[in-house]
């Protein structure tokens, strides 16, 4: 059976299967936080043909307006012939480009070199095969005794006589650690690119720079396709342990997601794909290990054993990068299982974090990272933060891109909001989530354990504030942000919100205490407290204060850098002496499992509280 996907895509799909599942087997990004269990209500789509009566998971997670719009949750809807389906958007809104520029100073030393080359001509007096005589010049230009080109690279060395003569034996060389990637007629030396990606559990990130001036041309992010088999990488490893065939799918996803937006990037720039030699990317364990195809098992088992840890280098046609074939990609070590290479870039885009004193660095993402300097040594570890910070797990929860409430100030009376884009909301993103329950909490319509206060009782409230507050049914009461009208529809936080919110501020508040406690110091000597991570940089300190996301410091010790991952592999893409400061950076590290660890079992069941803690 046919089924169309707006704007331009058809489909096949098979008997019995929910819409969920063909466009997870067409790799159609949707998002699946509870993996087709019609409990979490994200997997929206809007029939434009074929559209079928609402599903009790219907009723329960969507609107009015979106019911009478055509939305429905796709695992709850068969596919039958003739459909036509808009799917939501996956597009990630970057709001911090600019951010990125600015902390990307450093000087360049990439080991990535365009050499040009005026080589001899062949004559009966010198008869040196066209890689020898080459390979000669080259020798002498770069002051190298040998270089040489890898067996891989046979094509490069077929095309050789074609290219030289086709220039005049007037050539361009693209030479890394002394090996030959590329040969180009003529002088391409003003042709040289480099790539950094960060591959999260939720999006990918990638930046193009001009490696000749160390510019940085462009940033575009999206979706992580990988989402479609689970929102967590614990979701994920599920999945990839049913099977190898599994497994590889998610490599192939991951790949897709980031050659999508390679050519996506390349064609806006106006470069060419066999112009970019050189990618860093930065992920967490899990991510790290579905790139590259490896065993994911034993990482949510313990002991919690990774496959590898070091950093590897291949080439861009071994792991099916759509870049030049010979191009190197580099991977970031990782520190433990669930403390990856993110966690690495991070360090080293931010590097005042390594500086004397004691200085903690908080990675707030799905899987939130923590590392901790003292003058006793450098500690690492993750909590289990779960998707809220990114929208997910909230009923009318979204990514950070146009509609998102991501600011809420509320007066006695009144509530005013801020919307990315300045366009009419229609959810909320993580950093409204944070505020808006700060608010909340300090307008008394929630008390410190997060339950929505009851109007009939509480008298301390106005009448306006009063009348946001409502029933909602089995998700308990609820408190509405802003109303949609007759066409739009209301935005509001639920309790089961709330108490999502509560579990991931708790994980990580008492994954700070317990990393300082077993560092031996208070949390009153820490000289700083830098949260890194695109969600972060929207945060502000009296926020995340507010509600104990983080234990009670002076303020002005709290800095947010954006997301430092990201900023950790421009800066070794840039500079080679950087990512061999990475790994040597991992080896040192000292990994701390919080599984099982019983003061971080008591320090969560303390930091569940919406209040300043210590």
């Amino acid at each position: 059976m046919k089924i169309t996907i707006t704007p331009n895509q058809v489909v096949e799909g098979c008997e019995g299967e929910s819409i969920m599942e063909v466009l997870v087997r067409h790799q159609i990004p949707v998002q699946n936080v509870c993996s087709g269990k019609g409990t979490c209500g994200k997997c929206k789509v809007r029939f434009l043909a074929g559209q079928k009566d609402p599903t009790p998971s219907d009723l329960k997670h969507l609107t009015n307006q979106e019911l009478k719009a055509g939305f429905r949750l796709a695992c709850g809807v068969k596919a039958e012939e003739g459909m036509e389906i808009e799917a939501i958007s996956a597009e990630v809104y970057d709001r911090k480009e600019a951010a990125l520029r600015d902390m990307l100073q450093i000087n360049l030393d990439h080991g990535v070199q365009k050499v040009f080359v005026n080589v001899p001509s062949p004559s009966l007096e010198d008869e040196r095969g066209d890689w020898n005589r080459l390979s000669d010049e080259l020798s002498q230009i770069l002051k190298l005794e040998t270089v040489s080109i890898k067996m891989s690279a046979l094509d490069n060395l077929d095309k050789l006589p074609g290219v030289l003569r086709s220039g005049n034996f007037a050539v361009t060389v693209t030479v890394w650690d002394n090996q030959v990637l590329d040969v180009e007629e003529g002088d391409t030396t003003l042709t040289l690119y480099g790539v950094a990606v960060d591959i999260g559990t939720t999006s990918v990130a990638v930046s193009l720079v001009d490696l000749n001036s160390g510019q940085l041309i462009k940033v575009i992010s999206h979706e992580n396709e990988q989402t479609a088999y689970g929102a967590d990488v614990i979701s994920r490893i599920s999945y990839a342990r049913e099977s190898r065939e599994k497994r590889l799918r998610l490599k192939d996803t991951v790949k897709q997601t980031i050659n999508s937006l390679l050519n996506r990037i390349i064609k806006e720039s106006g470069i060419s794909a066999n112009s970019i030699y050189k990618v860093t990317v930065v992920s967490n364990t899990t991510m790290n290990h579905l790139f590259l195809g490896l065993d994911t098992s034993n990482l949510a088992v313990a002991p919690y054993v990774s496959v590898l840890n070091n950093s590897f280098e291949l080439s861009a046609a071994e792991l099916g990068i759509e870049i030049n074939p010979e191009g190197r990609i580099l991977t970031f070590p990782n520190i433990g299982s669930f403390v990856g290479g993110d966690t690495v870039g991070a360090v080293i885009g931010t590097p005042g974090v390594l500086e004397d004193g004691n200085h903690l660095l908080i990675d707030l993402g799905t899987n939130c990272e923590l590392f901790l300097k003292t003058s006793q040594g450098m500690m690492a570890c993750s909590t289990a933060a779960g998707p809220a910070f990114e929208g997910a797990g909230i009923k009318q929860g979204m990514r950070a891109k146009p509609g998102a409430i991501e600011a809420v100030t509320i007066t006695e009376d009144s509530i005013e909001i801020g919307v990315i884009g300045d366009e009419k909301a229609i959810g909320i993103c993580g950093s409204g989530l944070v505020e808006g329950i700060e608010q909340m909490r300090l307008a008394g319509v929630i008390n410190k354990r997060g339950k929505i206060t009851d109007p009939e009782k509480e008298n301390s409230l106005s009448l306006q504030l009063k009348a946001r507050i409502r029933s909602g049914g089995k998700s308990g009461r609820e408190f509405v942000l802003t109303y949609g009208g007759e066409e739009g529809t209301d935005v509001f936080l639920t309790q089961e919100d709330i108490g999502e919110l509560q579990l991931a501020k708790g994980a990580v508040c008492a994954g700070i205490k317990t990393l300082v406690g077993m560092a031996g110091i208070s949390l009153q000597e820490l000289d700083s407290v830098v949260l890194a991570g695109t969600f972060a940089s929207y945060l502000k300190a009296r926020s995340i204060l507010e509600i104990g996301l983080v234990p009670n410091i002076d303020p002005e010790r709290i800095k947010t850098v954006g997301n430092a991952a990201h900023v950790g592999a421009m800066r070794a893409l840039l500079n080679r002496t950087v990512f061999k400061d990475a790994v040597e950076l991992a080896k040192k590290v000292k990994h701390i499992e919080l599984g099982g660890n019983k003061d971080f079992t008591s320090n969560f069941m303390k930091s569940m509280y919406l209040e300043r803690t210590q």
